[in-house]
């Protein structure tokens, strides 16, 4: 059998692999969904993929806070959760800001209306992903 630390490093890399996996559908879909002309899309995709780098950044982030999470939701001191709600606020103002500089990017080559349908999407799918994720995600004890 494999041991705690195969398990691991299997668990990290099939994570690796569903990260991988959603960002390729992400980019399929809004290449369905927003239907770009080709100037709109030569203005987007640039952006789009910078996006994707720094929020993949941001990403793993957030993943190293859920493991630190998963390791101590049992035994939680209040030190600890004040820290983890100033790492959440810090991954959610950081996410802002990136959706911030790419509209602002954006604006000089689309229309503000494309760009918000691209951001609703954008939420959408982030919201799909986040639900998932707290499907399996334990409370903290009381």
């Amino acid at each position: 059998t494999a041991g705690r630390g195969e398990e691991e490093n299997l668990a990290q890399s099939d994570f690796e692999l569903m990260r991988s996996d959603i960002r390729t559908k992400k980019a399929t879909m809004i290449a369905d969904r927003m239907k770009f002309t080709d100037q709109e899309a030569a203005a987007f995709w640039p952006v789009y993929r910078q996006y994707e780098t720094d929020l993949a950044a941001i990403n793993d982030k957030k993943v190293s806070i859920m493991k630190d999470y998963m390791k101590h939701h049992e035994s939680l001191n209040d030190k600890q959760a004040k820290q983890l709600a100033d790492d959440v606020f810090e991954v959610d103002r950081r996410t802002l800001d990136l959706r911030t500089k790419c509209f602002s990017s954006l604006e000089k080559a689309l229309p503000a209306k494309t760009i918000v349908r691209w951001l609703q999407l954008e939420r959408r799918l982030q919201l799909l992903v986040d639900a998932q994720i707290a499907q399996n995600f334990p409370a903290i004890k009381k």
